[in-house]
């Protein structure tokens, strides 16, 4: 029979709403031998006060879950689980299932339950330290967690720090939040508060130690990461901002060359048309000047005309660059020869 002793401490447990209750009962659970454990294993199955049975649940539970022992944890939670369903903290033991899921932790679920056992008793701080753990665990990998949750949890959290600053596990939970929301200092800061915290006489203290020392590799690394991310962008944006420089400067150099051209172009045509007009009205005197003329001093007049015509627009040509000078050799000798030709008849 198990020792009554134990029956009595069981049964002078606090309310199960209470924040003490867990405190109380987890330390139940490392203090029992193993032999005591297995004793409460057996008590479950007995006709024993229904409280009592329920925290003998809870301690027995409690041992295996600060072991990691999932496979314990799983077979007396399916066997007993099901007998509480109207007690408050069963939601607790829920989420640790979820949480020793054989086939992985399934943080969505393991949340879920420990914000059903925080809306049930919103003050009890040792459930707000395990949702905010959940919410950590669940945004650690990966989860979607608003950030304005995240710092509700957290101020929820220090206000049970206040009342009990030597809880090593807030302290953990407390970093895990702090790196989420980017306060690498703080989080470094009470992860290794929580080490100094953690009794080395508990017989869990290794299992303990080493998920502290994992909370801590994780939020070094997410501070480094940050730091490179940051880096990242500032380069990032050091880059566009010479890239945008560089298109400016091009964009405006390009504006001045294709204005600069508009204008060449522009004066270009407006000489054109101006010695077009001047031809024109050239040719239109001329002719009405031979018409008064004999008919071989009007043939000379014209052959010089046109042999001057010719001259002036091979001079156009060569001026702007219309065509290469090895082009204009041939019309500048036809305009000469019609003109000398004309003063020689």
């Amino acid at each position: 029979m198990i020792n009554s002793t134990v029956v009595e401490e069981l049964g002078r447990l606090p309310e199960g709403t209470e924040s003490e209750y867990h405190t109380h009962a987890a330390g139940l659970a490392v203090r029992l031998t193993a032999a005591q454990i297995v004793e409460l294993e057996q008590l479950l199955a007995s006709d024993i006060d229904r409280d009592v049975r329920f925290n003998a649940l809870y301690v027995v539970l409690a041992r295996h879950r600060r072991t990691l022992d999932a496979s314990h944890y799983g077979r007396i939670y399916r066997a007993h689980a099901s007998k509480f369903e109207d007690y408050p903290m069963r939601a607790v033991l829920d989420s640790d299932m979820a949480l020793l899921n054989p086939a992985g932790p399934d943080l969505a679920e393991a949340l879920r339950h420990a914000r059903t056992a925080l809306e049930r008793m919103p003050g009890n701080r040792a459930i707000t330290a395990h949702y905010a753990r959940m919410l950590a665990e669940f945004a650690w990998n990966g989860g979607d967690v608003e950030r304005e949750e995240l710092e509700k949890a957290i101020h929820q959290l220090d206000r049970a720090i206040e009342v009990e600053p030597e809880r090593p596990r807030f302290r953990a939970v407390r970093s895990q939040l702090s790196g989420l929301l980017g306060d690498y200092a703080a989080a470094l800061a009470a992860i290794r508060r929580a080490i100094d915290l953690e009794n080395s006489e508990q017989p869990d203290y290794a299992v303990r130690i080493i998920e502290y020392q994992r909370i801590q590799a994780d939020v070094m690394v997410r501070r480094d990461l940050a730091g490179v991310h940051e880096r990242l962008d500032r380069a990032m944006t050091q880059a566009e901002d010479r890239m945008r420089e560089k298109i400016s400067g091009a964009t405006v150099e390009a504006e001045q060359r294709m204005n600069a051209e508009i204008g060449r172009l522009r004066s270009e045509t407006l000489g054109s048309l101006g010695l077009l007009a001047a031809v024109i009205a050239f040719i239109v005197t001329t002719v009405q000047v031979a018409n008064r003329q004999p008919v071989d001093d009007a043939m000379r007049m014209l052959v010089g005309i046109a042999g001057t015509l010719v001259l002036v627009f091979t001079a156009f040509g060569a001026t702007f660059g219309i065509a290469r000078g090895a082009r204009l050799v041939l019309p500048g000798a036809l305009g000469a020869a019609l003109l000398i030709g004309a003063i020689l008849l």
